[in-house]
């Protein structure tokens, strides 16, 4: 009787474990798909605000919602125990610090977006660089 205890118990952890790394490598992928997605509708807005692309102000607010919609997504890939990927241990070891970064991102984003309603170049340029400023930041913290 203790064998057969023992042996469910063995199976019943190493199957425990064995989710919980396909949920780490699931949310490794969650995060990455959204920060895939987010660069997509940020490179065009980048090529606007440098004069690269020209200046469309229906992409640009299309565009826009887009990455504001990402910041809302982003940190529900950072549980605890999925580290891995190009993410920093120092995040899960400075929670505050990264969750802060995640919230700053969603207003940004959303001044991104405001800028985007206005409609034209000048207001746009400002809020683009801002944006890229946050996520250098936090790429700078916390990605390898």
């Amino acid at each position: 009787m203790k064998k057969l205890t023992l042996t469910c118990l063995t199976v019943s952890l190493l199957f425990t474990a064995g989710t919980v790394l396909a949920d780490a490598e699931k949310s490794i992928e969650y995060r990455q798909s959204v920060f895939n997605v987010t660069k997509w509708h940020m490179d065009p807005l980048g090529g606007m605000a440098k004069g690269e692309l020209a200046y469309d102000a229906d992409a640009a607010l299309h565009h826009a919602r887009q990455v504001n919609a990402m910041s809302h997504m982003a940190e529900e890939g950072f549980a605890e125990g999925t580290e891995g990927g190009d993410a920093k241990a120092d995040i899960w070891s400075n929670w505050d610090q990264f969750s802060g970064g995640m919230e700053k991102f969603q207003q940004v984003s959303a001044e991104l977006v405001s800028a985007a309603e206005v409609g034209t170049l000048e207001a746009l340029r400002p809020a683009v660089g801002e944006m890229g400023k946050t996520c250098k930041g936090c790429h700078d913290n916390f990605r390898d």
